[in-house]
This record gives C-alpha cells, sequence and structure tokens, in this order.
C-alpha cells in the first residue's frame, strides 16, 4: 500500500488560517490561554486550531489536563482565572475576546449555551430547578431587560402570566431531557435530584435559548444509557430541524462514534490530529490517537489488566521544546524532543507530529509501520519497549480473583428493603396531609457474596445511590431489613467501630466529597484519626496507603484543587480503604475519567481486591465497565430489582426489556466502524 506524501503547510502556530469567507459558525485560531502560578505560567491552550460549521457536531477528546475544558470556556469569554496571550475566537463573525460584555452577554444568551462539566457547580442550590430554567428562559426572550429582581423569587416579583409561560415551558424541557414526572419535580431543588438528573437539568438550561452553537463539556458523564441514547438523538433532531452546530468534549469514545461528524485530538494543550470521526476512530494517524484508543476495557480480557498509557500529560510550564507526548510515545525518536513539531494538512484533516507520522501497512514480522513523510520507517513491534502492549501482556498472565461459590454465605444481604422519601409541598400541604412521598427503593432483595464484586445498573434515578446509602448507613430503610455478615445493622451512628471499619466508599464525585482546606495527607487520615490512631501509626499507614493506590510522597502536601481526576480518584480509593474493609461501595467510581486514566483506576481496583480480598459493590452507568468487572449483575427500574444474575448472561441475553434498553443504547466504537 502506498500513500500520497502529505502537504506541509506553515502558518500562526503550523496551522493554517481560515478563508475570510469561511462559513464557519465557529472559528478557534491559534488560541493561547495560561495560568499563572508560583513557578512561572502554565500553558494550559497552546496554539489550538479548529472550526465548527452550522449543523455539524465537532467532538474534542483528550485526556484529563489535555486543556479541552479550558478551550471550551474560552471560546465563551468564560476562561479566568486563565488569560488569553494569543489566537482569536470568532463565534457567527464576532471576535469573542475583543466584543463588549453587552455583546458577549447577548451571545451567550441567543447564539451560544454551554453545558458545563459539574451540574453541581452549574445549580443554584437555593433555587428550584424550574425556576433556574425559566432563568434561561427570560435570558433568551428578552437579553436586554435583566434588572436584579430578575434573579429573586419569580413568583413574587415577575408577571404572574410570564411566569406560568416560562414554567409551562420549562417543564416541557425538562419532559424532552428525560426527566420523569416533569410537572410534580419542577418545583424540586437540586439536592433532591439524582446526578444523572442534575446533569440532565443543566442541559434543559442550555437548551432554553434555541441556541446556534451548542458547547457540551461532558455532557453525558452521570447519565444511564438510554438517557444519553436520548439526549444524543435530541442533539441530532436540532442540528436536523434548527441547524445546530455543536462542539461535544466528551471521553467517551463510543458517544463521538455515535453523533460527532469531525473529532479533533487534544495533547497537552495542542492539537494532535484531527479528521472525520469514522477515519480518525479507525485508521488513527498520530500515536497518541491510536494509544487512546488501545486503552478502551473492550481490548482486554474480563476481569484482566487493561492497557494503559504509561506516564502522565506534563504541565506545560513555559517554552518546551519538542513534542509533548514524545516521553510517552512508543514512536518517538531522538528529534521529536526538539524543535516544535510541524503541522501535516492532508484531505480530510491535519496531523501534527515530527515528519507526518501515519499508520500504514504491516512489516513482515506483523508490526504496524509508522510512515513518515520524507520516506523513512520505523516499526513500532509489539514487545516489551511499548507500554501499551506492556500492560497488554501483563493482562494475559494476570490471574482473575476466585470467584465465590455459590454456596458461599452473604458477606450483605437486603430482605424486602423499602425507601419512601416525604417531598416538601408547602404550608398548604402539610396541614392537609397530602405531601408527596418519592418510593426510591422498593421491596429490594438481593445478597452480596464475599470476595465478588456486583454490579447495581439501571436508569437515572433508578434507587441506585439511595441503595448503596442504605448499605453503608448512610440512610436508614422504610421496612426492611439489612445485614452484615447475617447481624442486622441500622444508620452508621448505630453501628459498631467494627462494623464500619468493614464498609469503605467511594463517592460518585470526589472533588466534592473530599476536604478542599486539607492537604492529601490528611484527607487520607480522616478515618484514621477518627478511629483514634496514633500519629506515627497513622503516617506509616498514609504512606502505606499512598503507594497502594500508586501516588508518591510529593502528592502528600498538594491540596484537592491540584490533583487531577484520576489522582483525586485514587485519593478518594485510598481513603475508602485506610482502615481495611471487607466491603467497598463504589458509586460511579471512573464516570468522569478519560479512557487512559479509567484503565489505571479499573486496573487499580482489580489488584486491590486480589491483595486485600476485597468486596465490591459497584455502581455505574458505563455497561462496559460493569461487564469488565463484575461478578453478577443487579438491574434496578422504578426502585424495583428487574433482573439479577451473573453478568455474562444478564448483558448478552437480557430477559427484562428494561435491560435489553440499556444495553441496546450502549453506543459502541465498533458499530460506528461496520
Amino acid at each position: 500500500m502506498t500513500t500520497t506524501p502529505p502537504t506541509l503547510e506553515y502558518g500562526p502556530d503550523d496551522a493554517a488560517t481560515p478563508d475570510d469567507e469561511s462559513t464557519d459558525l465557529l472559528a478557534v485560531e491559534n488560541l493561547q490561554v495560561q495560568f499563572g502560578t508560583y513557578d512561572g505560567p502554565v500553558r494550559a491552550v497552546d496554539g489550538v486550531s479548529f472550526s465548527v460549521e452550522p449543523g455539524e457536531t465537532v467532538g474534542i477528546v483528550g485526556e484529563s489536563g489535555c486543556g479541552k475544558s479550558v478551550t471550551a470556556r474560552s471560546i465563551v469569554g468564560l476562561q479566568e482565572p486563565g488569560e488569553v496571550v494569543g489566537g482569536t475566537v470568532h463565534i457567527d463573525g464576532v471576535n469573542v475576546h475583543e466584543a463588549s460584555d453587552r455583546t458577549r452577554r447577548r451571545l451567550r444568551g441567543d447564539t451560544v449555551s454551554m453545558v458545563f462539566q459539574d451540574p453541581d457547580q452549574t445549580l443554584n442550590p437555593a433555587f428550584d430547578v424550574g425556576e433556574q430554567i425559566a432563568e434561561s428562559l427570560k435570558v433568551h426572550d428578552q437579553p436586554e431587560r435583566q434588572r436584579l429582581l430578575d434573579y429573586l423569587h419569580a413568583p413574587l416579583f415577575a408577571s404572574r402570566s410570564d411566569w406560568r409561560d416560562h414554567r409551562k415551558r420549562a417543564v416541557e424541557l425538562m419532559a424532552q431531557v428525560g426527566i420523569d414526572d416533569p410537572a410534580d419535580r419542577v418545583d424540586d431543588y437540586p439536592h433532591e435530584f439524582s446526578g444523572g438528573m442534575r446533569q440532565r437539568a443543566g442541559l434543559a438550561i442550555a437548551l432554553a435559548s434555541d441556541p446556534d452553537l451548542l458547547i457540551a463539556d461532558e455532557p453525558t458523564t452521570a447519565l444511564d444509557t438510554t438517557t444519553q441514547a436520548q439526549l444524543l438523538d435530541r442533539f441530532r433532531r436540532l442540528t436536523d430541524e434548527r441547524n445546530m452546530a455543536t462542539l461535544l468534549i466528551t471521553h467517551d469514545l463510543g458517544v463521538v462514534a455515535d453523533i460527532c461528524d469531525r473529532v479533533v485530538v487534544l495533547y497537552a494543550g495542542q492539537v494532535m490530529e484531527t479528521g472525520p470521526t469514522d477515519r480518525v476512530l479507525a485508521e488513527p494517524h498520530h500515536p497518541y490517537t491510536r494509544a487512546l484508543l488501545e486503552c478502551r476495557t473492550s481490548r482486554a480480557a474480563r476481569k484482566q489488566r487493561v492497557p494503559t498509557i504509561e506516564g502522565a500529560v506534563p504541565d506545560r510550564l513555559g517554552e518546551q521544546p519538542g513534542c509533548p507526548f514524545a516521553p510517552r510515545c512508543p514512536a518517538a525518536v531522538d528529534t521529536c524532543q526538539e524543535g516544535k513539531p510541524p503541522t501535516f494538512e492532508r484531505d480530510d484533516g491535519t496531523v501534527r507530529c515530527r515528519e507526518g507520522v501515519v499508520f500504514g501497512e504491516s512489516d513482515d514480522d506483523g508490526g504496524p509501520v509508522l510512515e513518515y513523510g520524507c520516506g523513512e520507517t520505523q516499526c513500532a513491534r509489539e514487545d516489551s519497549s511499548t507500554t501499551s502492549d506492556t500492560a497488554t501482556a501483563t493482562a494475559r498472565s494476570a490471574s482473575p480473583p476466585p470467584r465465590p461459590d455459590d454456596d458461599t454465605d452473604p458477606l450483605v444481604s437486603l430482605e424486602g428493603v423499602s425507601k419512601r422519601y416525604q417531598q416538601a409541598g408547602g404550608l398548604l400541604r402539610r396541614l392537609l396531609g397530602t405531601d408527596r412521598c418519592l418510593q426510591a427503593v422498593d421491596d429490594v432483595t438481593l445478597e452480596i457474596a464475599a470476595g465478588e464484586t456486583l454490579g447495581l445498573v439501571g436508569e437515572s434515578g433508578s434507587g441506585k445511590s439511595t441503595l448503596a446509602d442504605l448499605v453503608t448507613g448512610l440512610e436508614t430503610p422504610t421496612s426492611g431489613a439489612v445485614r452484615f455478615d447475617g447481624d442486622p445493622v441500622g444508620a452508621a451512628g448505630t453501628r459498631t467501630a467494627a462494623t464500619l471499619h468493614d464498609v469503605g466508599v467511594v463517592f460518585q464525585n470526589p472533588r466534592s466529597s473530599l476536604n478542599p482546606r486539607l492537604p492529601v495527607a490528611q484527607v487520607i487520615a480522616e478515618p484514621l484519626y477518627a478511629d483514634g490512631w496514633e500519629d506515627q501509626r497513622r503516617r506509616d499507614r498514609v504512606g502505606e496507603l499512598l503507594e497502594s493506590v500508586g501516588l508518591s510522597e510529593r502528592h502528600t502536601e498538594r491540596y484537592p484543587h491540584e490533583l487531577s481526576g484520576g489522582q483525586l480518584q485514587r485519593v478518594a480509593i485510598a481513603r475508602a480503604i485506610a482502615l481495611e474493609p471487607r466491603l467497598v461501595v463504589l458509586d460511579e467510581p471512573v464516570s468522569a475519567l478519560d479512557v487512559s486514566v479509567q484503565a489505571r483506576v479499573l486496573n487499580l481496583l482489580l489488584e486491590l481486591q486480589r491483595e486485600l480480598e476485597l468486596t465490591y459493590l459497584l455502581i455505574s452507568h458505563d455497561l462496559d465497565v460493569v461487564e469488565h468487572v463484575s461478578d453478577r449483575v443487579v438491574v434496578l427500574s422504578n426502585g424495583e430489582v428487574v433482573e439479577a444474575g451473573q453478568t455474562e448472561r444478564v448483558l448478552a441475553e437480557p430477559s427484562h426489556p428494561e435491560t435489553a434498553a440499556l444495553v441496546e443504547a450502549v453506543p459502541r466504537l465498533e458499530h460506528s466502524s461496520q
């Protein structure tokens, strides 16, 4: 097979300058954003260029710390505390960073909307969800008439007819993003919603303005597969009906394959590769893109190690020569450490790599050949020198943990457990005794055997996290019994110290569950301190825990905001196993992580389970993760168990329509390439 040598084009930061007559709705050219630190400026975005046309969906992928979210925020002028030090961003022909505040407000209220990564930071806990959606509708309808009173309680200070109209439209938007019983939930506050429902509320707020451009930063992270499929279908309808453009930032390559027309691959604030989705995911040209695709759970056998990319995304402190991926790249040569890699313009996109690396034919030994623009070749054979292939070899040699026997006594059992919540409905409803009641868990009976991993799946709001809270004692059942080692247990405050030691928890959002005012060493030591451990013993144990989760001593004095998502998750795991529990509850442990970090965390969890003989209760919307690590799976719907059994059988041959819908809705790369 022969390939036409790519043409080398030079422009600002080696990126082609868009045509002045371009019809792009969004045009980002040589964008540079930096953050000031004590050690000097960090280049979070270092010369990013791409465009989005009306009706087009462009995906941005890359590991945590590659500059995806900073790029998205900078597009709408929300980069602070970062500073745009170079390049331009044009939205509908308007230079965003040279526009007045009034013009930027108009753009945000009418032309562009953004879905932020963390719904807990997007939603105001002091206002009900319906009011917050209505506020977005008001800003869109009357962008120049925002007053102080408009931000106070709408029914008191706004026109009653306007409020009724906005509330009705808010209910419609809630229904469109998949929130059940929206008319009953419109007055609920964010804390009364599950994580997935809060994510959907944030989407409703963004879609309220009928934007021409939607910037969605991890919009499906906390969503189950069926709700995710519904939202992706809504994005498609908006694209078809309104010619809406979408810039989608996600770590889920299946979502990219399902909805995106083109892909932009970022690494260390630079564009490594661009091109049509089908081609980039099926035939990646850049070594980094190929390495990302190798980190999927589908690349490893069940319960085995997943291939990973060794090393970490570098902090771009000041000017640094060479390709930023070179220290981790199996195809790197000496010249990759020097100078700035050029960008090669190809018919279907760009590749930023020394000599324009393109993966072509296999050599005689079966290894993929790296073809260079100058005609030279280098073979990247599968041997122990390549980091991802090393992980694959290790995966094949590792043995899975022994599966529990069918007659093993359960470590945890739930017997007819139900949980109902009273929802406040105002003074009149309380006096009349007509307060609404939410049935979160309904007559659930299940067992978790010692040493196994039980996967808990279901749509958002199906009761998964509530069930986990009942197991840990953070909630008490309205009826039924929770038993640990055969003994009934109640709320955490009534459990014995020994029982408390036996249960560890990794919460859904590690950033919100870790004390931001404490350094890592103290965060991990919190349960040890509460248990009365002496200082030296605590320090020794913290050191052991850091080593067990793959963190170095230099992390001990860092604060949570100084850590990446993967590092935070490791800290949360270290704290959860500090008191040597027998059961660890994992609530979405990898949902917010990119594929490379996700692979590392999954490998860590499997290793810890083997070494410490742990039992896991795993809650996840990612069925690929559940399939990879779980022995059995339980499917919840509306608080009830609708199906349970061995993971292979349930996910391969589901017998309940709810399970079948969840499995069918999973977006997969393999489907897109067929």
